[in-house]
């Protein structure tokens, strides 16, 4: 319908799989180390899990292609079944043959055998289970009794576990905690950040032949805010947006295209504009039919409307200082600024086009986005680009540099304001963004295979955090595994022994590694 209007080759926002729009942001690769680093681990248990529509089955599809040739695959799609069921349908995906009466004790002991066969051949055998969330306990219970296979040195057996969330809740049930303790490498996949969806965007459009760009930057950012970073879901409000653009024979997808495609595809309504965006969207249709292209619709969409805040300080609280407040809210409607404010605070000064997550290597910094309470944010210690509510609903972005029990200082634009923490509270948005220092390397992740000055880095800075000597160390060893799954029980992280992204964001703070903190307001 609008492929040749704009130039491209097919639709690029179709939501069926297909390869070569497989696109894997740094989030998908770190959740591809993670299942990797468990699997050459030689445990038992690898799981996965990230919300609807995050892409779980791309991660799935690119660890099948990254395992080595001798590796024997049970890729079990339809989770819901029998115990026995499960027994069977890993034997089929072992072509092992058996009768229709045969019971548990038959299925297991031809696994068994199996398993030994390839373990002779110098072979792995893994089982991957998708939408694991689906399996019952009794089921669960019997993949942990297959991976109790074991020589002195690895498992027979090793499971991928894939599932939504909710796969983590059922793995607290003390019914399998012996299951869970036998999980070595775990990675929960979130969204994607408002500088993956951009990239997200652009490749999908570049792989069907689009050499200009579309969606103009506020389109994008409209676009992660409503979406919340889901794949699934920018492909249908990008293919849904595509096709008002074209009925306003417009070549460029705007915001307002994007508000009104997320109220067609979800219910999603954004800040009230979506009622004038679909009545554009409605007679740009009916024009094209009637071959009306000649019109022009200028002025047609309102302004964001400007918003009437209270102060929320209790010094000076001036009429003149309630229209500044106001003022700077209604310019902080996009992150841009706010994000330059946080690149300042580690002592960078960007342009606005430069203030963005990308360009964070380069200064040696990491970005990290996700959402959290504001006690939560306070835990980490971070100076933050967040979020905040105004009174009609809409987002605006600021800067959070001091935190205190009473107060609170952000930057709204270009002025710093000391707030009440409980008016923090009142309007918290939920959404943050932080910076945070890379170790030596600009690895984002340290295990097994780290190089000697990456392990010697992490085994200084778990020392300095947990007060303990320091010690000469050229390789991850079982001393530094061990010191570092201590130092996560102490965080409340998962201790799998990993120093994956968000362990060193922690480890930079406890170790007194150079970095601004985020201070006491007082």
């Amino acid at each position: 319908m609008y492929t040749q209007f704009f130039g491209l080759s097919e639709a690029p926002f179709s939501i069926s799989p297909n390869p070569k729009y497989l696109y894997m942001s740094e989030r998908h690769g770190e959740a591809l180390a993670h299942l990797n680093y468990g699997l050459q681990d030689g445990g038992g248990f690898v799981l996965l899990t990230g919300e609807v529509g995050t892409g779980k089955t791309t991660v799935s599809r690119c660890l099948l292609q990254q395992l080595p040739a001798d590796t024997e695959i049970a890729y079990i799609l339809n989770p819901s079944l029998t115990e026995r069921d499960l027994l069977a349908a890993i034997c089929d995906e072992y072509q092992l043959p058996y009768g229709a009466d045969a019971g548990l004790k038959t299925l297991f002991d031809l696994i068994r055998d199996h398993l030994l066969v390839n373990l002779a051949a110098g072979k792995r055998s893994v089982v991957l289970v998708d939408e694991a969330q689906h399996l019952l306990p009794g089921v669960l219970e019997q993949l942990r009794l297959l991976t109790n296979l074991e020589t002195d040195e690895k498992k027979l057996l090793q499971v991928v576990l894939i599932g939504q969330p909710e796969l983590q809740q059922m793995l607290r049930q003390p019914l399998l905690r012996q299951l869970a303790q036998r999980i070595t490498a775990r990675y929960h996949l979130l969204p994607l950040s408002a500088t993956d969806v951009d990239a997200y965007v652009r490749f999908r459009l570049q792989v069907a032949g689009c050499v200009q760009p579309i969606f103009t930057p506020k389109a994008l950012a409209t676009l992660h805010r409503l979406s919340g970073g889901i794949p699934r879901l920018i492909n249908l409000i990008c293919d849904r947006a595509l096709i008002g653009a074209f009925a306003r024979a417009s070549h460029k997808v705007s915001h307002k295209d994007i508000s009104v495609a997320a109220y067609e595809v979800s219910g999603i309504r954004d800040e009230g504009s979506w009622q004038s965006g679909l009545t554009v969207a409605l007679t740009g249709a009916l024009l094209v039919t009637l071959g009306w292209w000649g019109w022009q619709f200028v002025g047609i969409f309102p302004e964001r409307p400007v918003i009437k805040v209270e102060v929320p300080v209790k010094v000076d609280n001036s009429a003149e200082q309630q229209e500044q407040l106001t003022r700077a809210i209604n310019q902080a409607i996009e992150p841009d600024v706010a994000m330059q404010n946080l690149f300042k605070v580690w002592g960078y000064q960007t342009s606005l086009e430069e203030a963005v997550c990308d360009n964070a290597p380069r200064a040696g910094l990491r970005c990290q986005d996700g959402e959290a309470s504001l006690a939560e944010l306070q835990a980490l210690q971070y100076p933050a680009l967040i979020s905040l509510n105004d009174e009609n609903g809409g987002l605006y972005y600021a800067t959070l540099t001091q935190l205190g029990p009473d107060k609170a200082s952000l930057l709204i634009g270009k002025q710093r304001w000391q707030v009440e923490r409980q008016w923090l509270e009142d309007n918290w948005g939920g959404s943050y963004t932080l910076l945070w220092r890379l170790p030596k390397g600009g690895v984002t992740l340290i295990g097994n295979n780290a190089g000697a000055e990456q392990v010697q880095w992490l085994d200084n800075a778990l020392s300095r955090a947990l007060q303990q000597p320091e010690r000469k160390v050229k390789r991850f060893d079982g001393a530094l595994k061990a010191k570092l799954q201590q130092f996560q029980r102490e965080q409340g992280l998962n201790p799998d022994g990993i120093a994956g992204s968000n362990t060193l964001l922690h480890l930079n703070v406890m170790a007194g590694e150079p970095m601004p903190k985020l201070e006491d307001a007082s």
